[in-house]
């Protein structure tokens, strides 16, 4: 498994140290994946990174449930923002959502490129807010003209990554070199050899990754 990158969703630092312990080359520091995640507790996030010596990745978000954002929120995600680049974290993981008139939804281009821009130098993540977006292939498009959008998290818009395997190989042919697609979605030890296989990606996420 040279050269590929497994990443663990983490809550706590016993995760984060049991995630290193397994095998896990990087991780997502998060909470509350119940509500799909929001920005962990700052005592929280120090702790794990002083206590694993692998890159850590943070989730940005403030709203559970979804990410539709109104102007209060994204200005809590920027406070957030400039609070965590004084830490040595090596990228953060963000989404955003809109829905036009006729209920197609799509990522929100002004927001994230807004967040992206408090962000630099630091690499961004896009999660899977993209998954929801009807038009998943043209939003990859969009993306590229974000310079530090470098990743894209996603399960192909299935819930699962074994589902979305056409779509992950097709996005994987969208983003080029310009952006790394990290397959996502009830990613197992026992599953991952045949995603990888089919997808031909080398990056991987998951709560039960290792």
């Amino acid at each position: 498994m040279n050269n590929i990158i497994l990443e663990s969703c983490v809550e706590s630092v016993e995760e984060a140290k049991q995630a290193e312990a397994a095998g896990a080359t990087q991780l997502e520091v998060c909470s509350r994946l119940d509500v799909e995640g929001l920005t962990p507790e700052l005592s929280v996030l120090t702790t794990i990174l002083d206590t694993v010596r692998i890159p850590c990745k943070v989730m940005i978000n403030n709203k559970p449930g979804d990410y539709f954002y109104g102007a209060t929120d994204i200005k809590v995600l920027e406070e957030s923002m400039q609070q965590l680049k004084l830490l040595n974290i090596s990228g953060v993981v963000f989404g955003a959502n809109k829905k036009n008139d006729k209920g197609l939804i799509s990522l929100d281009m002004a927001v994230i490129d807004r967040i992206c821009k408090v962000a630099h130098p630091l690499p961004v993540t896009i999660h899977k807010a993209i998954d929801i977006c009807h038009d998943i292939l043209a939003e990859i498009t969009a993306l590229k003209a974000i310079p530090n959008v470098k990743y894209i998290l996603t399960s192909g818009g299935k819930v699962t990554a074994v589902e979305g395997i056409d779509m992950l190989k097709r996005m994987k042919a969208k983003a080029g070199k310009q952006i790394n697609i990290i397959a996502a979605g009830k990613i197992l030890p026992s599953n991952l050899e045949k995603i990888k296989t089919k997808t031909n990606l080398t990056s991987f996420h998951g709560r039960k990754i290792v």
